[in-house]
C-alpha cells in the first residue's frame, strides 16, 4: 500500500499545487482506517503525529506537535500541530479523524478505505448495469470525471482534515514575518460517538492558551455538510452549527394478555401516538435567521419486554434527536411536554371508543382514563420521596455504559418502581449529552471573522466561477458545539435536573 511522502512543497509548476498535496493528503487519511471505538482509531493519532514529525517546522520545533488524552479515558487521542507566528492572536482549526463503519459497503467493504481502487470498482459494477436508474448513471458519469472520490471518512472528513494540514504545512513554509499569527491545528477522535475529543479540547484550551501565549480569536471546524442536488447548497460556510439534544420518553401503559387487550391500557398505542405527533414535524422545528433546522426525528424504539409471551408491553422507550438554534433545552422540553399531553389524551380517546365498540365490560373505566405527563426531574423527586435519596442515587450512579440510552432507559425505568409510577403516564427527560447551538455573537472577534468570510467567499467564486454562500447555522450536529458559547447557569440547571445518568450531563 502506497503512503503519502512525509513532507512535499508542491511544485509552483503544477496547475493547482496546493489542491495537489491536499488530494494526496486526503487519500493517505482515509487508507487509515479509524472506525469510532476501533483499534484503527486507537492508532491514528500516532499515526498522524509520526507523519507530522517528518515536516521541518515540527523537526526544528518538536514541541510544536503533540498527542493529548481525550476525556473519560477514551482510548484514542487528540493530535495538536502548531505553527507559531508574530503574534499571540491564534486561529484553531479542529476536526475529527474518527468514521462510521463501513458494513454498509457490503461487497465492497474491503475496499472501503482504497479511495481509488473502491471508486473504479463501483463505477465499473455501474456501468455493466442494463438498465441504471438516474442516480446511478449519475454516480458513473461523476466517477468518469474525475473529480468525485469514494470512501469510507473522504468526505466525513478526512478531506477535511487534508485540507487542514495542507493549510498547516503551507502556512509553515512562509518566512516568520509572513505569518501574522499561531496557526493551531487539532485532530480529534470520537466525534460519530460522544465527542469525548472535542470535550477534551473545550477543557483543555484555557490552560493550553495560558502555558503558550496563545489568544485564541477563531474557530474553524473543517467538516463536510451534504447536498444531493447540484451543488449550490452545499458550497458554503456555516457562521455557527446548530445544537441537539436527546430527548427520551418513557411511555407507560398497563400489560394485558392479547386476548384481552382492553384489560390493559396500551403503552404501544401510546407511543405510537406520541410518535405520530413529533416525526418530522415541520412545527416542530427551530429556526434562526430565516433557516429551519430539520424536525425532530426519533432515533430509537424498544419495548421493555426481554422474553416473549403474549402480553402486551407495559413500558415503551422512544428518543427523539432534536436540532436546536436558539430554543433552550427547557423550552423543547416543555414543548415535548405539551404535545405528549395532547398525543395521549388522543390516544387513550381512542382507545376508549374502540373498548366500547368491542362492547368491552372495561369501556367506562377506560372513558375516564388520562395520562400524567412528568419530567425526568419530577419522577426522580417522587422517588426520593418513596425510597430515599440513597436509594436514587444507587440506580443513578452505576457506571456510565458506551450507550447513553441504553444508561437513561434502565435509570427512567428503575426509578418508576422505586417512584411507584404507575401507567398510563409519559415521563420526558433528556437521554444523552446536550450539544449546544453555536453562532458569531457580537464579540469583536466574530466581526472581523465574518468579514474575513465575506471577503473570502466572494474571492473564491471569482477565482472558481462557483458560488460560495454564507449561511447561518451548519445543519449537522458538529463538535463545534464545544468550542463556540458555553450554555448559561439556567441551561446547566435544566440538564443536570432533567438528565438520567450524571455522566452524559458534563460536557
Amino acid at each position: 500500500m502506497s503512503q503519502v511522502a512525509p513532507h512535499r512543497v508542491p511544485s509552483p509548476g503544477s496547475p493547482d499545487p496546493w489542491l495537489e498535496r491536499t488530494h494526496e493528503l486526503a487519500i493517505t487519511l482515509t487508507r487509515w482506517a479509524s472506525v469510532t471505538g476501533s483499534a484503527g482509531e486507537t492508532a491514528f493519532g500516532g499515526r498522524l503525529e509520526a507523519l507530522l514529525r517528518t515536516w521541518p517546522t515540527f523537526a526544528a520545533r518538536p514541541g510544536d506537535v503533540w498527542l493529548s488524552p481525550a476525556r473519560h479515558g477514551y482510548a484514542a487521542q487528540n493530535v495538536y500541530g502548531l505553527v507559531p507566528g508574530r503574534s499571540a492572536r491564534t486561529l484553531l482549526l479542529s476536526g475529527h479523524y474518527d468514521t462510521v463503519e463501513t458494513g454498509d459497503y457490503g461487497e465492497w467493504q474491503p475496499l472501503a478505505c482504497e479511495p481509488e481502487t473502491l471508486s473504479q470498482a463501483v463505477a465499473a459494477a455501474l456501468a455493466r448495469l442494463p438498465d441504471p436508474t438516474a442516480a446511478e448513471a449519475l454516480t458513473v458519469r461523476d466517477l468518469a470525471g474525475g473529480d468525485f472520490l469514494m470512501g469510507r471518512g473522504l468526505l466525513d472528513m478526512k478531506g477535511g482534515l487534508a485540507a487542514g494540514l495542507a493549510v498547516l504545512e503551507r502556512y509553515a513554509a512562509l518566512p516568520l514575518r509572513e505569518r501574522p499569527g499561531h496557526l493551531l491545528l487539532v485532530a480529534t477522535p470520537d466525534e460519530e460517538g460522544r465527542s469525548s475529543g472535542a470535550r477534551a479540547v473545550a477543557h483543555d484550551l484555557p490552560a493550553l492558551a495560558l502555558g503558550r501565549s496563545l489568544d485564541v480569536v477563531a474557530g474553524i471546524n473543517l467538516d463536510a455538510t451534504a447536498d444531493t442536488g447540484d451543488g449550490n447548497e452545499g458550497r458554503a460556510v456555516y457562521l455557527g452549527t446548530v445544537g441537539k439534544v436527546l430527548v427520551s420518553a418513557l411511555v407507560i401503559g398497563r400489560a394485558a394478555h392479547a386476548a384481552y387487550p382492553f384489560d390493559g391500557l396500551s403503552a404501544t398505542l401510546l407511543a405510537a401516538a406520541l410518535i405520530s405527533r413529533i416525526e418530522a414535524a415541520p412545527e416542530l422545528a427551530d429556526a434562526a435567521h430565516g433557516e429551519a433546522s430539520a424536525p425532530p426525528v426519533c432515533l430509537e424504539l424498544r419495548d421493555g419486554k426481554t422474553a416473549y409471551d403474549v402480553t402486551s408491553p407495559g413500558q415503551v422507550w422512544c428518543a427523539f434527536n432534536m436540532l436546536t438554534q436558539g430554543r433552550t433545552p427547557g423550552a423543547v422540553l416543555a414543548q415535548f411536554v405539551a404535545v405528549a399531553q395532547a398525543a395521549a389524551s388522543d390516544a387513550l380517546a381512542e382507545f376508549a371508543a374502540r373498548a366500547a365498540a368491542a362492547h368491552s365490560p372495561n369501556a367506562a373505566a377506560l372513558a375516564g382514563a388520562q395520562a400524567e405527563v412528568l419530567t425526568f426531574g419530577e419522577l426522580r423527586g417522587r422517588a426520593v420521596t418513596r425510597a430515599g435519596e440513597e436509594a436514587v442515587r444507587r440506580v443513578q450512579d452505576g457506571p456510565a455504559g458506551p450507550n447513553p440510552l441504553a444508561d437513561s432507559r434502565e435509570i427512567m425505568a428503575a426509578l418508576t418502581t422505586l417512584a411507584g409510577l404507575t401507567g398510563p403516564a409519559v415521563v420526558l427527560g433528556f437521554g444523552a449529552l446536550h450539544y449546544p447551538a453555536t453562532h458569531l455573537a457580537g464579540h469583536p472577534h466574530d466581526h472581523a471573522l465574518l468579514g474575513a468570510a465575506q471577503s473570502h467567499a466572494a474571492d473564491l467564486s471569482r477565482q472558481t466561477g462557483q458560488s460560495l454562500r454564507l449561511r447561518h447555522a451548519f445543519p449537522g450536529i458538529s463538535d463545534m458545539s464545544f468550542l463556540g458559547q458555553p450554555a448559561d447557569d439556567a441551561t446547566e440547571q435544566v440538564l443536570a435536573r432533567h438528565t438520567a445518568h450524571p455522566a452524559h450531563i458534563d460536557p
